[in-house]
C-alpha cells in the first residue's frame, strides 16, 4: 500500500469521533484526566512515544527535532505532575515540524499561547514551574504507558473534546471502516428522531438501512 493510500484513509479518521470508537471497542483510552487545553479540537497522527524525567525535557526536545508532519508526541511523565515539560515555545518548533497534536500524562504551561497557536495539547493539569534541558536519561521512540495506555510508534492516536484513544497500527484501518459504519447508523437513526420517530421505530429504521453485523 502506498504512502499516499495510506494517509487517505488516516486522514479519514478526522471523520470519526473517538465516542464512535468506544461503541466498537474497550481498549486504548487514555485516563479521563487527560484533557485538552481547549476545545473544540480534533486531530489524527502517528504516535512518537516520548519517556523523560520529572525535571528533564531534553527527550521531548529530541522529539520535536525528529518530528515529522503529522506525529503525534505522546510524552510519559513518570507520574510526575508538578513539572511542564512543554509550554510555548516548545509548541512553536512542534508547529513547524508539523506536529498535529501533543498528549502528555503529567503537566504542560504557557496556555495562552498554545491556544493562540491551536496546536491540539492534552495533558492532566497547568503548572507554571517547568522542567529544564537536563540531558537525563529519556527515550524517545520506544514504547511507553500513557495514560494507562501502552503506545508504539506508529500507532494511530485520535484526540478530539471528549478525550484520546490510540489504535494499533496493524488495527486502524480495519476499525476505520467500523468505524464509518456505525456512523452511518447512527446518522440514520438521529434523522428518524429529529422526524419525530419513537426510539424504537428510529432504531428500526437505522438497522433496516444499515447492516450492523459488521460489528
Amino acid at each position: 500500500m502506498s504512502d499516499v493510500v495510506k494517509q487517505d484513509w488516516l486522514d479519514r479518521y478526522l471523520g470519526v469521533s473517538t465516542g464512535t470508537v468506544g461503541h466498537l471497542t474497550t481498549t486504548g483510552f487514555l485516563d479521563w484526566e487527560i484533557a485538552p487545553l481547549f476545545r473544540p479540537l480534533r486531530f489524527v497522527g502517528r504516535a512518537l512515544p516520548v519517556s523523560c524525567q520529572p525535571t528533564d525535557n531534553a527527550p521531548l526536545g529530541e522529539a520535536v527535532a525528529a518530528a515529522t508532519p503529522g506525529t503525534v508526541l505522546v510524552v510519559t511523565r513518570q507520574g510526575d505532575r508538578r513539572h511542564a515539560p512543554f509550554g510555548g515555545l516548545m509548541a512553536r518548533m512542534a508547529v513547524a515540524k508539523g506536529v498535529v497534536g501533543v498528549v502528555i500524562d503529567g503537566a504542560a504551561t504557557d496556555l495562552r499561547e498554545i491556544v493562540e497557536l491551536r496546536l491540539p495539547v492534552f495533558a492532566r493539569n497547568l503548572s507554571a514551574l517547568t522542567t529544564r534541558r537536563q540531558n537525563l536519561p529519556g527515550t524517545v521512540g520506544e514504547p511507553v504507558v500513557c495514560g494507562g495506555v501502552l503506545v508504539h510508534q506508529g500507532d494511530i492516536v485520535l484526540g478530539d473534546d471528549d478525550g484520546v484513544v490510540v489504535v494499533p497500527a496493524e488495527e486502524a484501518e480495519p476499525l476505520l471502516r467500523r468505524a464509518y459504519r456505525f456512523e452511518e447508523w447512527e446518522h440514520v437513526m438521529r434523522a428518524g428522531l429529529v422526524a419525530g420517530l419513537a426510539p424504537a421505530e428510529a432504531r428500526a429504521r437505522a438497522d433496516a438501512e444499515v447492516d450492523r453485523s459488521v460489528y
